[in-house]
């Protein structure tokens, strides 16, 4: 019997694929990036298609009645968001002087509680507070504006979910007459899972979102902040993105309150809602309504969003968390995968002691693959 080792054929064949796959993912973003959320929305939307399939026996009007049901309110809310974010953004330039005038009381107190020099200071803020102005008003002013090429993604969206819906069956039909009849059971179970997950992240990110916009602008209202439940909903929608735009939700009331109060306490106030807040929804609305299947460890979000910025941009920081959940998901129906999917759980501390304990066995193994095989 010959020693069983590492198999150089199979590790070029895994650098390989691998090498392909990450190819693809970067050259073909242009058409993954969509595709991916329409393949989410038509997850989401297929057991609502299914119920009006069973009333209406036509499969293209079906479809049509799922997206006036589902979609089309979505739409209208994301087009009065954008119609709202561009009069708000609109009137921050004539804020600069003002914001000039608050950031040289600022450096002045900075100079007499240091004791630096007053005339450096000041020729400092004269210098830079162009640059530091404009980079940020221009990101927001490009990202906010421009709406054509918003609505030409969200059109093709639309087509694809449609003809992914149209051929959902035979997408799936195909997918099990690539597995043996003995393994069909299974992976439809998994279809059924993705799926799930799938609705449940849509369906709860819904509900956080109404929720957040609520809860932090009514808070603003109180505290006088203008346009109190635009920057509350949009909170709400930066939230999709883990840790980031809930730091970029807080940064930019802040700021805007800045600008425009007199005062210092409204701008202060505004940094301890989203703190209280953020605390509430940490610890009792995400985990009540998005439930346990969603939880991912934080070290995966973290990679996730950075990868999927490097990679898709903004696009990939939205798609990380719900393409991290359906990957554990499928991680966990096939046996050689499960110890990976519990790596990326959320609680891994609690759990260090399952992998010797409940998968130390050779099926589990992920190297096992590119060992060579034992001969006679």
């Amino acid at each position: 019997m010959s020693n069983a080792g590492i198999s150089l054929k199979n590790i070029f064949y895994f650098l390989g694929i691998s090498t392909l796959a990450v190819w693809i993912t970067i050259t073909a973003k242009v058409v993954l990036i969509p595709l991916l959320f329409s393949v989410l929305l038509a997850l989401f939307l297929n057991p609502i298609v299914n119920f009006f399939e069973r009333h209406i026996r036509n499969n293209i009007l079906a479809i049509l009645v799922s997206y006036i049901t589902a979609v089309i309110p979505f739409l209208l809310v994301l087009g009065f968001f954008f119609n709202q974010s561009r009069i708000l953004f609109g009137n921050l330039p004539s804020s600069r002087d003002k914001l000039k005038e608050k950031m040289t009381l600022a450096m002045d107190w900075v100079d007499h509680k240091f004791k630096l020099d007053a005339e450096s200071t000041s020729h400092w803020v004269e210098k830079n507070f162009n640059s530091i102005v404009d980079v940020p008003a221009d990101a927001l002013g490009e990202s906010l504006t421009s709406t054509t090429t918003v609505i030409a993604h969200v059109v093709l969206i639309i087509v694809l979910t449609y003809f992914i819906l149209l051929y959902r069956i035979s997408f799936k039909n195909f997918l099990l007459a690539q597995v043996g009849p003995d393994q069909r059971k299974k992976l439809e179970a998994l279809f059924l899972k993705v799926q799930y997950l799938t609705k449940r992240y849509l369906m709860g990110q819904a509900i956080v979102i109404v929720i957040l916009g609520l809860l932090i602008g009514t808070g603003l209202w109180a505290i006088g902040v203008p346009y109190a439940y635009f920057w509350g909903f949009l909170a709400g929608f930066l939230e999709i993105i883990p840790y980031i735009g809930t730091t970029i939700g807080v940064v930019l009331p802040f700021t805007y309150m800045l600008i425009l109060s007199d005062t210092l306490w409204q701008p202060i106030a505004v940094v301890a809602l989203y703190i209280m807040i953020q605390q509430i929804e940490g610890n009792l609305i995400s985990p009540n309504i998005m439930g346990p299947s969603i939880k991912i460890n934080p070290l995966f979000i973290i990679l996730g969003l950075f990868i999927g910025a490097i990679v898709w941009g903004i696009p990939g920081m939205i798609l990380a968390l719900p393409v991290l959940a359906i990957t554990k998901e499928i991680l966990r129906g096939f046996d050689r995968t499960v110890p990976l999917s519990y790596i990326m759980e959320n609680g891994l501390s609690r759990k260090s002691g399952i992998f010797l304990d409940k998968y130390d066995l050779g099926k589990y193994r992920l190297i096992k693959p590119l060992m060579k095989k034992e001969e006679d």
